[in-house]
């Protein structure tokens, strides 16, 4: 049976999807990344740019959202965009692919209302279904839907609809109506700009990007647990983690998260594959590395290229790299060769949720994709530029330490001493202790002892470490004396 880990105790949400009992999904959602994908707001448009079709639209946040002209529901004739909104004007989109660092969310028009069974489309006209229906579902599921919506409504019917009765589906598409009216009317109350309808939270997104409900769910939060276990139906197996030790830790979750931001990957036959991102694109280079082969050299070649596909395909999804991808396979003479490779990678990329496009060989034997972006790859999300080395270099950013750093004081919440003390890095530091955000107050709220934080006088050490767990008297003792 495959699993998800829910790590939700802390502020930093995670969920980790394992298959074979391998992790090959990190999804990770913190409280000041929004807008999420799927949110819907209302916003105003700030600025229309006709020579690129496209608006900005401020919906609350720093980072205005940009909006292209075929995401307009009004925008059947390919009109210009400034004959079909003005500055000023209010419009209800979804956030389709979340703000980068540079990048504002892209929004939409068309707006989805995800539903159990069924997805709900107001504006879309057509019915789509589940790639994994059946010939015979396909047929009957299409008719069902014609015949329960109208004009200009759209579905997409998940793969539970077809074992699903005529009279749930009816009464789940009454239900996401009623879901796009409230947005509609809530939409008239708001002056400005906000938020409408929330997305998929970590957990649903999680079991949408699982292929089957035969899944078990691990939750080290009683509250989620006590949700889902109440909420899913039988085929899911939902249990609850009491263990002391964080959840990613127990499940050997954190070592693959590391790795996963490393650039390269051995293969099982001695090669390795090289993963470097650029703004513009991704490039995968594969090389025969500690293997040579015990036969001829084109054999040798394809093996390791068979398996680099394999891989390649993987880490696509574990490290959720996106946009223009190219693979640089080792060289292969025969076409036959080259077809092979390219339908290992087409198999291994049919199992990810997120879209991707095979454009096949170049001219070059260079491998040319694209995967869909919604979110930010796992080392955008969780790593920095190096400040004080090589620009090229990435270490952990600030945020991602301060999360390590909560989950690290969580394990502590049933310690029985005092004190607790932690020694931080001067960056670290600066973050916890900055005015105005309460991060310092958050740390101390996850153990009972007494929580002393102090900045480290060494660059050498750790970003943070425990310096002492004991009676809060000692603890004050040392300071004092350090800091003479």
């Amino acid at each position: 049976m495959n699993k998800i880990i829910f790590n939700l105790t802390t502020s930093e949400k995670r969920a980790a999807i394992l298959q074979d009992g391998k992790v090959v999904e990190i999804l990770i959602e913190r409280p000041e990344e929004y807008p999420k994908a799927g949110n819907v707001y209302v916003g105003q448009v700030s600025k229309v740019l006709p020579g690129i079709h496209a608006a900005f639209i401020d919906i609350g946040f720093e980072q205005n959202g940009f909006i292209h002209s075929t995401d307009l529901v009004k925008n059947q004739d390919q009109q210009p965009i400034n004959e079909l909104v003005h500055e000023g004007q209010s419009l209800i989109v979804q956030v389709k692919r979340e703000a980068s660092k540079n990048k504002g969310p892209l929004l939409t028009e068309n707006i989805t209302v995800p539903g159990e069974n069924l997805v709900y489309l107001p504006f879309s006209g057509h019915i789509a279904l589940s790639k994994k229906l059946s010939d015979e579902d396909k047929v009957r599921m299409k008719q069902l839907g014609e015949d329960l919506i109208t004009s200009p409504e759209g579905l997409i019917m998940r793969t539970s609809s077809a074992s699903t009765d005529i009279a749930s589906i009816g009464k789940e598409i009454k239900e996401l109506r009623e879901v796009w009216t409230s947005i509609q009317e809530d939409a008239l109350k708001v002056k400005k700009s906000g938020l409408l309808f929330e997305g998929h939270s970590i957990v649903d997104t999680a079991l949408n990007h699982v292929p089957d409900q035969r899944v078990g769910l691990v939750f080290d939060n009683a509250d989620m647990y006590r949700r889902y276990r109440d909420q899913l139906p039988d085929p899911y197996e939902v249990s609850m983690y009491r263990g002391s030790e964080n959840i990613f830790s127990h499940y050997q979750i954190e070592p693959v998260i590391q790795k996963a931001l490393l650039p390269s990957v051995w293969l099982k036959n001695g090669g390795q594959i090289q993963i470097d991102s650029t703004e513009a694109l991704t490039v995968v280079d594969v090389n025969t590395g500690k293997f040579t082969g015990k036969q001829d050299r084109e054999r040798t070649v394809l093996e390791t290229n068979l398996l680099a596909a394999e891989e390649a395909g993987k880490q696509l999804r574990l490290r959720n790299i996106s946009g223009m991808i190219v693979i640089d396979f080792i060289r292969m003479s025969k076409e036959e060769h080259q077809k092979e490779v390219e339908m290992k990678l087409r198999e291994v990329l049919s199992k990810d949720p997120i879209h991707t496009k095979v454009y096949g060989f170049t001219a070059l034997g260079l491998m040319e994709l694209t995967r869909q972006k919604v979110r930010d790859s796992l080392s955008a999300q969780l790593t920095e530029s190096c400040s004080t080395c090589d620009s090229y270099q990435k270490q952990w950013s600030v945020e991602s330490l301060y999360h390590q750093l909560e989950r690290m004081l969580y394990e502590l919440r049933n310690t029985e001493e005092t004190g607790v003390w932690i020694e931080l890095s001067h960056r670290l530091y600066q973050y916890v202790t900055e005015s105005g955000y309460n991060r310092e107050k958050h740390l101390l709220d996850q153990v009972p002892a007494q929580l002393y934080i102090t900045e480290k006088s060494t660059a050498k050490l750790k970003e943070f470490h425990v310096r002492q767990i004991g009676p809060k008297n000692e603890i004050e003792a040392r300071i004092r004396q350090e800091s003479r």
